[in-house]
């Protein structure tokens, strides 16, 4: 080992890449120590004789224990190591990234050894820190230096690309490796005295438990430790192998499921792949040993925006290499964090809501909500919601398209066996059947038969079975006719065709190698349900078959094909139905949902929308014009409807001027008068420059400035007896009172069996 006296000299790194034998790839250590404010302002023109010298200890510590440690040099505040990585070590970016890693541990603790034995004064070390950075020179072949003066110039720009890399990493990452002052020996935080706690993950899609993500609480008063922080102090004490191993252990010994019907969230340090005790496989086998296997845990890599993107990947290729879903946590709704998680494309993202107001849904939290998951969707990651604490907040996540959430409000009712409370389920249920609403079809029409096995039943069994119905693509594993496993006719074949698979898996019992958490619906599921849930399943599981049972009983199952097939055909057959101008759903899908109204028996309330003088704006603005009034009106009626917290709405546009709201679960006149505030916020856009009365339809002028809306409710309390043609007639005599007042208006009525009220009659333009 030799060490150079003057700055980044290029002739040791020439020297170095002509020796016989010389390794494939070349980075650059910084480790410079940053003394406070008004130590640095003392002594400005030089440093410290005691941290050169235990930075010169730490050079000559780090290249005595590693051969990977080629030349180093102090230059004032700073040490520059020059170390590089064996052929055999950077089979891949990723390897490479691993073993800088791993070498910065190596660093990190021979830093803090050092500093330990040559303590400073106390002036000297408060307020002080150790920060390091790491840049590649050379990556693997990428560059041949040659003795002619031009490989010299590119080798003089590598190291001072390096250089700068390295900078730039050291005073951007988020902490030190060592802050002053230091303990007499690195003892772990208090913190580290903890027990494992399980937050459970809801399905929106379903209203079904998902998983539980173990987090790490204090022992003694039960409170919640920021697993973040918990995992940061570790590290900064040194002990963060003997944290990421305890709390592992501890969270797959308590994980409250072995069936594989749920989930395990495993939260992990990113960087822990770089700590040489950690040895590949070693959670798989403590995971196999708890009867779990690698699809039942997901690993939620913890590291945040302050981890470096070379990191997570390396994590994401270590883990996903050995079988495990990954999660990225700490999500949050900016571009640069968006970015950053269609880069690293983890299979979960986890990302905060607490910024949704979830008092009603405004245009704004809408339209961000509904990029987020179609963007997740695009790229085929799972998105999970964090902080859903109340109520409230449920029925933005779930009209959004949000697949699973967690928070405190599922935290609540949990019981003690770990079973969701029902009243949560229901809730969930509830708003999910309102986004359904009026949906079509179910999944009862697109069953098809499929042969049912035992879990012991063997892998050569199943095969011999595929090999006979060839028109078979999977299996069904049940329990008394109970579903409990699938198995695809195309993953059983991989299996086998692997090097070792016939010997590995022929006489095993189908229940080690089928799928513990498929897609279990119901037959009264809506086709177009059900192929959101199925679209929102890992990407390895998008096309597995879907089982259909009736009262928790398999009656066969479809696949995903179909269910597209049938929501492609019921789309275009909408379509054909919808409003060219507004999209809203026309006269038949109108019919449609008014039987189906009736035939439920609940009250629900019809509003009827006319705007008055429609005829005369378009012939004084222009028939575009008068387009854009439609689609106004129409935006208006969608906006109040969504606004509204609790509120079964249907929307559809009958023709021309004329539109229809059905509803509820909330005040019908309360909600015809937002319509109408809504309205003449509005329309005020509308209006033209031109002059002159407005006039009927005979040509007669009229008192009226300008457009206005006409509203006719009809409350029904009852549907015994009623008809949508009855219904349209009674509705029809309450339009014309309605414009038979000036101005905005609204005109309701309650009918009910045999009982039928005086209309009453409000100009809400008179103040």
């Amino acid at each position: 080992m030799s060490l150079t006296n003057g700055w980044l000299d290029p002739n040791l790194v020439t020297q170095w890449i002509g020796n016989e034998g010389a390794r494939s790839s070349l980075g650059m250590f910084i480790v410079r120590w940053d003394g406070n404010q008004t130590q640095a302002h003392k002594e400005t023109a030089s440093i410290p004789l005691r941290i050169k010298r235990s930075l010169k200890a730490v050079a000559m510590r780090f290249a005595k224990l590693s051969d990977a440690v080629h030349g180093w040099t102090l230059s004032s505040s700073s040490l520059i190591l020059m170390v590089s990585v064996a052929e055999n070590e950077a089979e891949s970016n990723n390897e490479d990234e691993i073993a800088a890693g791993r070498m910065t541990f190596l660093l990190r603790d021979l830093s803090i050894r050092a500093f330990t034995d040559f303590r400073g004064s106390p002036s000297l070390e408060s307020g002080s820190s150790i920060r390091y950075g790491f840049g590649w020179i050379l990556k693997s072949t990428a560059m041949a230096i040659q003795s002619d003066s031009d490989s010299r110039l590119a080798l003089e720009n590598a190291l001072l690309s390096a250089y700068e890399t390295a900078w730039h990493r050291m005073f951007f990452s988020g902490s030190p490796i060592i802050r002053f002052p230091l303990p007499e020996y690195p003892v772990i935080p208090s913190d580290f005295d903890f027990k494992v706690k399980y937050k459970p993950i809801v399905s929106l899609l379903d209203g079904s438990l998902y998983g539980f993500e173990a987090i790490p609480v204090k022992a003694h008063s039960g409170a919640a430790i920021n697993v973040t922080d918990f995992y940061r102090n570790a590290d900064q004490a040194g002990q963060l192998f003997e944290a990421d191993r305890r709390f592992r252990e501890a969270a797959i010994r308590g994980f409250p499921s072995r069936n594989g019907d749920v989930k395990l969230f495993l939260p992990v340090p990113a960087k822990i792949i770089y700590d040489p005790r950690l040895y590949p496989g070693s959670t798989l086998r403590r995971i196999e040993a708890a009867n779990l296997r690698a699809e039942h845990v997901v690993l939620v890599l913890i590291g945040g925006e302050e981890e470096q993107a070379a990191t997570i990947k390396a994590a994401l290729s270590h883990y996903r290499n050995q079988g495990f879903r990954i999660a990225l946590s700490g999500i949050i709704p900016s571009f640069t964090s968006l970015r950053r998680m269609v880069e690293l494309h983890p299979d979960y993202a986890q990302m905060n809501v607490d910024w949704v107001s979830g008092k009603g849904m405004n245009p704004v939290e809408e339209s961000f909500l509904q990029g987020l998951t179609s963007l997740t969707r695009k790229e085929q990651i799972v998105l999970i919601s964090n902080g859903l604490d109340r109520e409230e907040l449920l029925p933005a996540l779930v009209a959004s398209g949000m697949n699973y959430a967690q928070g405190e409000w599922f935290e609540q009712g949990l019981n003690e066996a770990k079973a969701l409370a029902p009243h949560i389920s229901a809730s969930i249920r509830a708003e999910i059947n309102k986004r359904y609403q009026g949906a079509t079809g179910t999944l009862s029409e697109l069953v098809v038969p499929v042969k049912l096995f035992s879990r012991e039943t063997s892998v050569s069994e199943i095969s011999r079975h595929f090999e006979l119905h060839r028109e078979s693509q999977g299996i069904v594993i049940a329990d008394n006719e109970r579903p409990i496993g699938l198995l695809m006719k195309e993953k059983l074949h991989q299996m086998l065709s692997g090097q070792f698979g016939l010997p590995l898996y022929w006489n095993r019992a189908v229940g080690k190698i089928m799928d513990t958490h498929p897609m279990i619906v119901d037959e009264s599921t809506s086709v177009e349900q059900a192929s959101h849930m199925a679209m929102a399943r890992e990407p390895d599981k998008l096309y597995d078959a879907v089982i259909v049972t009736r009262e928790g009983l398999v009656t066969g199952i479809t696949s995903i094909r179909s269910i597209l097939e049938w929501v492609t055909l019921t789309r275009m057959n909408d379509a054909q139905w919808a409003n060219p101008l507004s999209g809203l759903p026309g006269n038949e899908p109108i019919r449609r949902e008014l039987i189906r109204r009736l035939a439920e028996g609940r009250p629900f309330a019809v509003l009827y929308a006319d705007l008055d003088h429609f005829k005369w704006y378009n012939d004084q603005y222009g028939f575009h014009k008068g387009d854009d009034v439609i689609r106004f009106t129409g935006e208006t009626l969608l906006a109040t409807m969504r606004a509204q917290l609790k509120c079964d709405c249907f929307v559809g546009h009958i023709g021309g001027d004329d539109f229809i709201v059905l509803s509820s679960g909330t005040d019908p006149v309360e909600l015809a008068r937002d319509v109408i505030r809504r309205f003449e916020q509005g329309i005020e856009a509308y209006a033209g420059k031109s002059a002159g009365p407005v006039l009927d339809r005979s040509g007669h002028p009229l008192e009226a400035t300008g457009l206005s809306l006409s509203l006719s409710l009809l409350q029904c309390h009852s549907t015994e007896g009623w008809t949508p043609e009855h219904l349209s007639e009674k509705a029809a005599l309450l339009k014309k009172k309605a414009k038979q007042v000036s101005g905005n208006s609204l005109v309701w009525e309650t009918i009910s069996e045999n009982v039928e009220l005086s209309p009453e009659a409000a100009d809400l333009t008179a103040h």
